[in-house]
């Protein structure tokens, strides 16, 4: 397993990085703050998880067109990315209690809100400020894991953090799916919104009185707040949101944005090489950047992670729109596949314990060929085959991905230095929301476009063949990856 590089002090002070938020913690009992972040976990992911079963109910309440739909999807995840680093930052400077309140309080009121909506575009909004909300909110838990936990702990403690997630993917679905099959379209679509409103608030209840409040930060909190490199933040924040409007644009439009989106990152990786020459507080450590095991296993998790949403809301309207199921049927028929999740999730602190990296790798391989057979059985367009994929090789996948999404995630975050633990979740985090978003918006305008003139089995397939390619990538990149985690295992 990798262990965790320990930086001097005189070269954090030289990068202008604060001390870790953990050394401002005392006396806190380790299991509130994990049962804490379990349950936020639980909390943001289970409006993800429900909200694909709702897009077609808000497709026909709302008249919503095929690029409304792509922006429903992936509006969420766009201001989840842009939200990360920045908060990851402030949360390692100024102590993770105040964003973490602030960012659920945002997720609530945004949820509540677009309850309320009466057209396409409100709830756009909503799901914006919503997934900023939750940006916020999460790499102060990963933050608060990282200071928190170490070792096998901390292995176990982001097992949790999975396990809650998928236990999300299974309760959600279920759930939203009986509110969307008994109740009429326009009322159905707005309980699942508040389904985890409530949650929410019992939460930021919790947080005042379970999150310690932070030590005085030195030197004050303008101080504080120059430590923050606003130039690096602007300029990925720039790059990151005109990649995923790219996203949901196309021709011209498309083109233009991409290549302003990898200007802008290009800019930023040369600012950030600047202000850490001078001594300043780059946005992105040095470290980290430098970090062979980090930038290839946060790859891994980029890949993986978009495309298993990318899929999860395509298998949704493929049994919605294209079968025809209600939406408590498809919910039945993901069951499984949530479940294998938990299950995975459970023991995926042992695959890190056991194997490391190289377990990782294995497991994305059979994972691969899973997918592939289910791809394929669902392709045929045979009822019984199509159920078979979805609950034979879907489950399997499931458990796999719930193997070795938090073992990665493990792997990936012990390569953080001291004081850095909130963006290095945060730019973690980043890689999935970023291709998460661009995943959700191809899939389903894929499916969709192809979907017009051709069935929708075959629609499936064209969309769902971008999973393969994806699986196929993080495999080699894990496999890539191996030699430097055993290397760093040995100088451990």
């Amino acid at each position: 397993m990798a262990t965790e590089p320990v930086a001097s002090s005189k070269a954090e002070g030289a990068a202008g990085f604060a001390a870790p938020s953990a050394l401002r913690r005392r006396g806190r009992p380790d299991g509130l703050i994990l049962a804490l972040g379990v349950a936020t976990a639980f909390t943001t992911l289970l409006d993800q998880a429900v909200f694909s079963f709702a897009v077609p109910s808000i497709q026909r309440s709302l008249d919503a067109d095929g690029a409304q739909v792509q922006w429903l999807t992936s509006s969420y995840s766009l201001a989840f990315g842009l939200a990360l680093v920045g908060a990851g930052r402030l949360g390692d400077l100024l102590g993770r209690r105040s964003l973490y309140l602030l960012g659920l309080a945002l997720f609530a009121v945004a949820g509540f809100a677009a309850a309320l909506a009466d057209d396409t575009t409100t709830v756009i909004i909503a799901r914006l400020v919503q997934g900023f909300g939750a940006g916020v909110v999460n790499p102060q838990v990963l933050g608060l894991f990282q200071d928190t936990f170490r070792g096998i702990m901390r292995s176990r403690a982001l097992s949790g953090y999975t396990t809650a997630g998928s236990a999300a993917g299974l309760v959600g679905p279920l759930g939203g799916g009986i509110l969307l099959t008994v109740l009429p379209d326009d009322t159905g679509w707005r309980l699942v919104f508040l389904l985890a409103v409530p949650l929410a608030v019992v939460l930021i209840v919790s947080a005042v009185f379970v999150l310690p409040r932070p030590s005085a930060v030195p030197g004050g909190v303008r101080s504080a707040l120059r430590q923050v490199d606003a130039v690096g933040v602007v300029l990925l924040g720039t790059g990151t949101l005109a990649l995923l409007v790219a996203a949901v644009s196309d021709g011209v439009l498309l083109a233009a944005l991409a290549a302003a989106a990898v200007a802008l990152f290009v800019l930023f990786a040369l600012w950030e090489r600047h202000v850490y020459a001078r001594g300043g507080a780059a946005v992105l450590h040095p470290e980290l950047a430098r970090n062979r095991g980090y930038l290839l296993g946060t790859a891994v998790a980029a890949l993986t992670f978009g495309s298993a949403l990318g899929i999860g809301l395509l298998t949704t309207l493929f049994l919605i729109e294209g079968l025809g199921y209600s939406p408590f049927a498809a919910a039945l028929l993901l069951t499984p596949r949530a479940l294998g999740m938990v299950v995975g999730s459970m023991l995926s602190w042992r695959l890190v314990r056991r194997f490391g990296r190289s377990g990782i790798t294995w497991v994305l391989g059979l994972a691969l060929i899973v997918v592939t057979v289910e791809i394929a059985l669902v392709t045929t367009g045979s009822e019984p085959l199509i159920v078979l994929g979805i609950l034979g090789a879907g489950t399997l996948q499931g458990f796999f991905s719930g193997l070795f999404i938090p073992s990665n995630q493990s792997l990936t975050l012990n390569e953080a230095p001291p004081g850095v633990n909130g963006v290095a979740a945060g730019f973690f985090q980043l890689s999935q929301r970023l291709a998460a978003a661009l995943a959700l918006s191809v899939y389903a305008g894929t499916y969709l476009a192809v979907g017009a003139n051709m069935p929708a089995s075959f629609a499936f397939g064209a969309a769902a063949s971008i999973t393969i390619a994806a699986s196929l990538g993080a495999l080699l990149i894990s496999a890539a990856a191996t030699p430097a985690a055993a290397a760093n295992h040995a100088a451990g």
